[in-house]
């Protein structure tokens, strides 16, 4: 049974209320402030948990989801060109190109990195969210075929944060 234990600072073994070995995939986690020990307990005392477990697994997946980013629009792009799903056609250097969106996070700016297909060449882009509101000035320095996807917008952060289709930008 997974089991949420208060613990001091020190070692953990001489706290517990078994055996060491009873207590299987160790980690410490903070909650409130307090340290507890989470762990899979498999000893037959009648252990309670220091914690409500059902609720902490809860919040730790709800913090741990993807958030995902949907671009709704971009505008400033070149009429006339037939684009597929999530492909615009735009000019380059141009700072009527911005995308936007809805992102649920609180207000930030992250780098965004966008990869040209041909060179395999990074852009940084600076995306912005306010509101829950996201926009992306995209000027393109060179033309080409760039990309985003979820592996690019993820890579300046340890641990994934955001899911993302790859989108594709023809930029003339």
């Amino acid at each position: 049974m997974k089991i949420l234990l208060k613990i001091n600072a020190g070692l953990i073994a001489p706290q517990l209320p078994d055996i060491t070995g009873l207590f299987k995939e160790q980690s410490t986690v903070l909650i409130e402030g307090q340290l507890y020990l989470f762990a899979n307990y498999e000893g037959d005392k009648q252990l309670v948990s220091d914690y409500d477990v059902e609720l902490f697994i809860a919040q730790r997946n709800e913090e741990t989801a993807l958030k995902s980013i949907v671009i709704d629009t971009v505008s400033g792009q070149l009429d006339g060109y037939a684009n597929n799903d999530n492909e615009f056609t735009v000019p380059q250097q141009s700072n009527e190109v911005i995308a936007t969106g809805q992102l649920a996070i609180s207000d930030r700016r992250f780098k965004v990195p966008f990869k040209r297909i041909d060179t395999g060449r990074i852009q940084l882009m600076p995306a912005q969210v306010l509101d829950g509101q996201f926009s992306i000035p995209l000027k393109f320095e060179t033309n080409g075929i760039w990309i985003v996807n979820q592996e690019l917008v993820n890579s300046d952060f340890q641990t994934p944060i955001f899911e993302l289709v790859e989108y594709t930008f023809s930029v003339l």
